[in-house]
């Protein structure tokens, strides 16, 4: 099997911090990849092997101050027979009701829109020049112009 990558660690302000607070998403990994493991009746050192990975590797999956990689949890749930299934659900307001977006007063204007793509690069949303585009000016001369056969 291929070498995994290491878990990332999960960024936290400080270690007393960390102690206190885990990050809810790295302990609900962390549990659900326990699970996996206790309720197929193995060890540590039995999954490690099943995994194809080290003992020290799957602590860090079961570690809450850790986050593995998607392709690790991946190949966990695989080793156990399941498959890996991502999910976004829509987040449950704390005041009950969905937010709106605040309104507008009456008679006021639309906000102005800004240009569709806006891109941290600086060619992207540019305008090619005239002449340099994808198709470019010689495919641009030959459409207008097709040969004659003789």
């Amino acid at each position: 099997m291929p070498e995994q990558p290491p878990p990332t660690a999960v960024a936290v302000p400080s270690q007393a911090e960390a102690e206190r607070r885990p990050d809810p998403l790295a302990a609900a990994v962390a549990e659900a990849v326990a699970k996996l493991r206790r309720a197929a009746g193995l060890s540590e050192r039995a999954a490690a092997r099943r995994l194809g990975t080290s003992q020290t590797q799957l602590r860090r999956m079961e570690d809450p101050r850790y986050l593995p990689s998607l392709r690790s949890l991946s190949r966990v749930a695989a080793a156990y027979g399941y498959r890996l299934t991502v999910e976004f659900l829509p987040q449950e307001p704390s005041g009950g009701a969905a937010p709106r977006p605040p309104k507008r007063a009456r008679g006021a204007a639309p906000p102005k829109r800004r240009a569709a793509s806006r891109s941290a690069s600086p060619s992207k949303g540019r305008r090619a020049a005239p002449g340099r585009g994808r198709a470019g000016g010689r495919a641009r001369r030959r459409a207008a112009a097709p040969r004659s056969r003789s």
